[in-house]
């Protein structure tokens, strides 16, 4: 990422991800900041880590771009976003502008990234599996052996059955290779399906308009029904259908 004086440089650390930030934030190039971050969601990270060390800003207003991000790392399931690193002036505007109230800030972002594995046990665990009857069974060993792992073992049948669902629906509808996830966030769990399928599936049966998807609603009536939370977002080469179960 380059706008005029702003710089990225991406890190992959495990799951999680570190954006060592340069040059200057405003509103000019705060687009490309957010162009950046959204691109490391697709990667469904458990954390992002914005290393500010050596980000500068001329504007106070260009700095509301960070909990914004914030907030749409949160929609995705099992990922966040914290800032590390944070030189004094920043610190002092982000104060001024209440984000260090909605955005973690870490002296490091080795810290960041030591709380995020010490709240998440052992982070996040993912599978790739072909368009084949038995992904379904290999999604439910996925969750069970993650259930077992991270103490879920009250819900495991709840987030397996999920699982069971979710990989259902891309068999039925999309018959794509899909990635099969279960990662935790202290009392939740979240299981997530990213496939290839065109169309975005709707509760109840029928797709968004200009949508290729035919989704009967019946799985996804038994995933809402059972879980706090479930949601569909897109990506470049498809979709994640994610649900959160609460422990």
């Amino acid at each position: 990422m380059r706008a005029e004086d702003l710089r990225a440089r991406i890190e992959r650390r495990g799951d999680a991800t570190v954006v060592r930030l340069g040059g200057v934030l405003d509103v000019d190039s705060s687009p490309a900041l957010r162009s950046t971050v959204l691109a490391c969601l697709a990667t469904e990270p458990s954390v992002i880590v914005l290393d500010v060390a050596e980000l500068r800003h001329d504007d106070d207003v260009a700095l509301t771009v960070l909990p914004a991000l914030a907030q749409h790392a949160a929609a995705w399931p099992g990922s966040a976003m914290t800032l590390a690193a944070v030189p004094p002036q920043l610190a002092s505007a982000l104060d001024r502008m209440a984000v260090a109230r909605m955005v973690p800030t870490y002296p490091t972002a080795d810290a960041a990234l030591a709380d995020t594995a010490a709240g998440s046990g052992a982070g996040r665990v993912r599978l790739t599996l072909p368009p084949l009857l038995d992904a379904t069974s290999a999604a439910r060993h996925l969750v069970a052996r993650a259930c077992l792992r991270w103490g879920f073992d009250r819900v495991r049948d709840i987030a397996e059955l999920v699982a069971t669902e979710l990989v259902s629906n891309v068999l039925r509808h999309a018959g794509t290779e899909m990635e099969v996830a279960a990662a935790r966030d202290r009392r939740q769990l979240h299981v997530s399906v990213r496939d290839r399928g065109a169309g975005m599936p709707r509760l109840g049966g029928r797709p968004d308009a200009g949508a290729t998807l035919r989704e009967d609603g019946r799985g996804l009536l038994v995933v809402s029904a059972l879980t706090r939370a479930w949601g569909c977002i897109p990506v470049p080469d498809g979709k994640v259908v994610w649900a959160t179960v609460a422990n």
